[in-house]
């Protein structure tokens, strides 16, 4: 498949490049160049809308991952809260409607579990729905609402949400990407509850694979977590429409494979 990644060059992108460079065709969209090598790659502000509008048509899917996440003290500076919102929005609205345009059949927007306020906290059930109001979990509640909005039988649109995705070298454990670099990955862990295990990066790429060549509702909203035991979220979603699991399972002490 030929797949153009829209913020590419980032943690998450990179997982996506390195499993899927031998499997597709890729071009990475970004101000900066991807870490994985022998990729094409496209210089582009992802809220260029007629950028987007010229480099979105000729593939056979769309994967944004392009985001803005304030935190601490950002996440109350209105600039920044400002860019994050046309990143984390807009930039997905006009993305979807460049692949309309360009008749591109599939599009995968990267979202989170963020968009529950709670999540990580405490349990997620099946009535709860998104609820976040802070910017990063709202601007991801947003675009799904645009995502849904937009797609139909001619474009077929997932939001992934990911719960704590981390690097091979760090799973089972996780660090914040605002992090120090001397501050250690921790053990994630529900309040007062069970630990988990972050969502290791061949898996999450195993899901956007599966999620490119899905079938069924024109629009859905999965979540992808390392959680195998179900202790974070109770969501089938994966598993129903994707054929998923973690394959990257982790329990308290266990020796990592």
């Amino acid at each position: 498949m030929r797949i153009l990644l829209i913020g590419g060059a980032g943690a998450v992108g990179t997982a996506l490049t390195a499993a899927w460079r031998d499997r597709h065709e890729l071009t990475v969209a970004d101000l900066r160049p991807p870490r994985t090598t022998g990729i094409s790659t496209i210089t582009l502000d992802a809220t260029d809308a007629e950028a987007l509008r010229a480099a979105v048509p000729g593939h056979d899917a769309v994967v944004h991952l392009a985001a803005v996440v304030p935190r601490g003290a950002a996440a109350t500076d209105p600039r920044v809260v400002d860019l994050a919102l046309r990143v984390n929005v807009g930039s997905v609205v006009q993305a979807l409607y460049a692949a309309h345009a360009g008749a591109v059949p599939r599009f995968v927007h990267i979202s989170s579990l963020s968009v529950f306020r709670d999540y990580g906290r405490r349990r997620i059930t099946r009535d709860d729905r998104p609820d976040s109001t802070e910017p990063y979990g709202l601007g991801k509640r947003l675009a799904e609402s645009a995502c849904a909005a937009i797609a139909d039988e001619r474009l077929t649109v997932t939001s992934l949400r990911l719960g704590h995705p981390t690097t091979a070298e760090l799973w089972p454990l996780w660090k914040s990407p605002s992090a120090a670099p001397a501050d250690p990955a921790v053990r994630l862990a529900l309040d007062g509850g069970p630990t988990f295990a972050a969502l290791h990066p061949d898996d999450l790429a195993e899901a956007a694979e599966r999620t490119v060549h899905r079938v069924g509702p024109a629009y859905a909203a999965i979540s992808v977590t390392g959680d195998a035991g179900g202790a974070t979220i109770d969501d089938d979603s994966a598993r129903s429409l994707l054929d998923w699991r973690p394959l990257h399972r982790d329990h308290e002490g266990a020796t990592r494979p």
